[in-house]
């Protein structure tokens, strides 16, 4: 038998292999491009899903800087020298001292005059 002519079999077996390797290449592809398209999605999800966060952390933000501004506000209306004269005459009833009970200093000593007074 000569080996220079080929059988019909041996080329349906070539032809095969070519197809089958043709497919393989081809359902690589698709693999690889459904695997890019599900990365996309991922981020693009991952991405969407970000955007939602910073936008409700912007908002919580604003929110508690309002707040805190109030806060401010309230605090210095607490500490006003008008609000601690109202509360220490009302609720501690009290008031001006007496003229009796002032003690004038000049220059850091009480006047001879006072001082007699006093004992």
């Amino acid at each position: 038998m000569n080996h220079s002519v080929e059988s019909p079999s041996m080329i349906r077996r070539a032809i095969d292999r070519r197809g089958l390797a043709n497919f393989g290449a081809t359902a690589l592809a698709c693999a690889l491009v459904a695997a890019a398209m599900l990365l996309h999605a991922w981020v693009r999800t991952r991405v969407t899903e970000q955007g939602y966060r910073l936008s409700r952390l912007s908002a919580e933000y604003r929110e508690l800087t309002r707040e805190h501004e109030t806060l401010q506000i309230h605090a210095a209306e607490l500490r006003s020298p008008q609000r601690i004269e109202e509360l220490a005459r009302i609720r501690l009833n009290m008031g001006p001292p007496s003229t009796d009970r002032v003690v004038v200093l000049v220059g850091g000593a009480m006047r001879a005059s006072l001082i007699a007074s006093v004992r």
